[in-house]
């Protein structure tokens, strides 16, 4: 580790063995020991982001998780209505990353409009199962490296259990998109777009199931936890 560790301070390339080895390490790193990962991310966390665009987290669980958490806990809502202070409501792995954040301007601002969860009823609709194997990446040319950044955030985009397939389709023409985002294209598949420091990627993200109304509640919840917004219904791709 100590080498891959040398090459990012002398902004070296990594080998595709270097990457999986540098981020299971990390991820070992915040599971056990969050001080030492706290080390490793104020000297590492810019430079993976500058040279390989990948972000960090701060916490081994963050925005994702609360949103993985309030899918899989939909009663909670109404607490945290009744009692919209109480962090406590909340399991326990989930709070040094609530307390980091403006806890309340976070979760009714963002999270709950995202999930829709401010209805009465607190539905926020069915999502697709949870895949039954592993999942699967498909990259340009076998090379999950080849375009920096593109390889973690298709990491994060396959931790959400409705999502099998992933897969780099092209590059958008002309200049970069304005804005990351998902979309639906079908029943079973969304659309995903990209952008590193040079270019824009545009992706499949295929799901678990065949059904409309599902991959549209899929693509809105991406969209909040990666970024922040949700969007309503199906649309075409930017820059085609």
């Amino acid at each position: 580790m100590r080498a891959i560790l040398r090459k990012l301070y002398r902004h070296q390339e990594l080998t595709g063995d270097d990457y999986d080895r540098l981020m299971q390490y990390a991820q070992d790193l915040r599971q056990s020991c969050q001080p030492s990962y706290e080390l490793f991310y104020q000297r590492f966390a810019t430079i993976l982001y500058q040279d390989y665009h990948i972000s960090l987290p701060c916490f081994y669980y963050g925005i994702d998780d609360v949103f993985d958490y309030l899918i899989s806990n939909p009663e909670v809502v109404k607490e945290l209505f009744n009692k919209p202070n109480s962090q406590e409501i909340f399991p326990s792995y989930l709070q040094d990353y609530l307390q980091s954040i403006d806890y309340r301007d976070t979760l009714f601002n963002h999270v709950l409009p995202t999930l829709e969860l401010i209805k009465d009823e607190g539905d926020i609709g069915d999502l697709p199962r949870p895949r039954s194997a592993s999942l699967v990446c498909k990259f340009e040319s076998g090379n999950p490296l080849k375009e920096t950044g593109l390889k973690a955030h298709f990491d994060r985009v396959g931790s959400y259990s409705f999502i099998t397939r992933l897969q780099s389709i092209r590059y958008l023409r002309g200049a970069k998109a304005s804005q990351d985002k998902f979309e639906v294209i079908s029943g079973d598949c969304l659309g995903g777009i990209f952008t590193n420091k040079e270019k824009s990627i545009y992706y499949y993200a295929f799901l678990s199931e065949n059904d409309l109304d599902k991959a549209d509640n899929a693509c809105r919840v991406l969209n909040g936890a990666l970024y922040g917004y949700g969007l309503e219904g199906k649309s075409d791709a930017d820059n085609n």
